[in-house]
């Protein structure tokens, strides 16, 4: 097993939005943590395999500018450049807490893939910039994310299955990304990607949320890749909890152009005495005797921002997506049952290009997605926003 990582970190255009809080402040007390642990497994081939697996659980999980088989200036003799920028602050107070869970768990598939699996689970979870199976010759691409959570907790009780991110068996490319808890930020994830223009993806979450005497429950956040007897692209993302902004992750795109997408969500709400069961987002992959080409987005909670996200894109124009999430409720005595959100994709023996979303909960935004995307010397623009202040008292949902 070969385990490729390459960090590369520039300057922040982020940055101003945690200067408040750049070190974590963070306090626990009470109740110990019992919990299964990280897990990043690679899988088996019998011929080359390049594997990027990263499983982290905890708060602030930051992963960040991993670029795996990058191709650049040097070796191509090309001119073409990488930035990648995250920033994370928390400022968290728990007290008398209680979580168990079964950890993150990131785990390839078997065959000869090019797997990017990333399985994160707790707070500002930040999968950022990371690159897998990129040809860059003239261009450039600059990704900054950005997370901050201030959230106080007191007295809670967390019980969640693992956030999992599982890579299908076969001759794969295959970005697998798993998310469980509040900021969820899958930002700027190139999968197949060959660059000879502009690509700029840039993403930033707030969470000043207060939980008191809250209890959920979850079956975790679960990305599956599928499996292929040939070749298949696939970018499967499952996000839990609150934020979840995927935003400006590319799937077998090819850029002579510039690509632009922008995120931003913000979350102040106020939890009292709030139980949440849900049954988790899942995003499965499906199954290819030939060719597949998918991305499968699942996302459960507040907020939900899947925006920017191109599937088989050709683009010698200009594709912009800009999205801007706002939630300020306030929640007392409530009580949310949910099922969870699935996105499933389909099965094919010849050819299959596909894009599935689910989203449940509030706020949800799907903005910008393309699929099967050709531009010659046009452009495509879209711009979405979405504002919650609603107020719930003693309110029930049940479905």
């Amino acid at each position: 097993m070969t385990n490729a990582v390459r960090r590369m970190t520039g300057r922040s255009a982020l940055a101003a939005l945690v200067l408040a809080g750049l070190v974590s402040t963070g306090t626990s007390m009470g109740a110990p943590l019992p919990d299964g642990g990280a897990d990043a497994g690679g899988g088996s081939g019998a011929a080359g395999l390049l594997d990027q697996n990263t499983a982290l659980d905890g708060r602030q999980n930051n992963a960040c500018g991993d670029s795996q088989r990058l191709t650049g200036s040097g070796v191509l003799d090309g001119s073409g450049q990488i930035t990648t920028d995250c920033s994370t602050s928390a400022r968290s107070h728990s007290t008398d807490t209680l979580t168990t869970g079964d950890g993150a768990q990131a785990t390839a598939g078997d065959g000869v893939p090019l797997q990017q699996n990333t399985a994160e689970r707790g707070r500002q979870n930040n999968a950022c910039g990371n690159s897998i199976e990129s040809g860059l010759y003239d261009g450039e691409t600059d990704t900054n994310c950005a997370a901050r959570d201030q959230s106080v907790s007191k007295k809670t009780v967390t019980h969640a299955g693992p956030a999992q991110a599982t890579g299908g068996s076969g001759y794969l490319f295959q970005q697998n990304t798993a998310q469980q808890g509040r900021q969820n930020n899958a930002c700027g994830n190139l999968n197949n990607g060959t660059l000879s223009g502009t690509t700029e993806v840039r993403c930033a979450a707030h969470d000043g949320s207060v939980s008191k005497g809250t209890d959920t429950h979850g079956d975790g956040a679960k990305a599956d890749g599928g499996n292929s007897t040939l070749g298949a692209s696939q970018q499967n993302t499952a996000q839990e909890g609150r934020q979840n902004n995927a935003c400006g992750n590319m799937n077998n795109v090819g850029l002579p152009g510039d690509t632009e997408a922008g995120c931003a969500t913000h979350d102040g709400s106020v939890s009292k005495g709030t139980a949440t069961h849900g049954g988790g987002a899942k995003a499965d992959g499906g199954d290819s005797q030939l060719s597949s080409t998918q991305q499968n987005i699942a996302q459960e909670g507040r907020q939900n921002n899947a925006c920017g996200n191109a599937n088989v894109g050709s683009v010698s124009g200009e594709a912009k997506a800009h999205c801007a999430t706002h939630d300020g409720s306030v929640s007392k005595g409530t009580a949310t049952h949910g099922g969870g959100a699935k996105a499933d994709g389909g099965d094919s023996t010849a050819e299959l290009t596909q894009q599935n979303i689910a989203q449940e909960g509030r706020q949800n935004n799907a903005c910008g997605n393309t699929n099967s995307l050709t531009l010659d010397e046009g452009g495509t623009n879209a711009q979405c926003s979405a504002v919650d202040e609603s107020v719930e008292i003693r309110s029930k949902k049940h479905g």
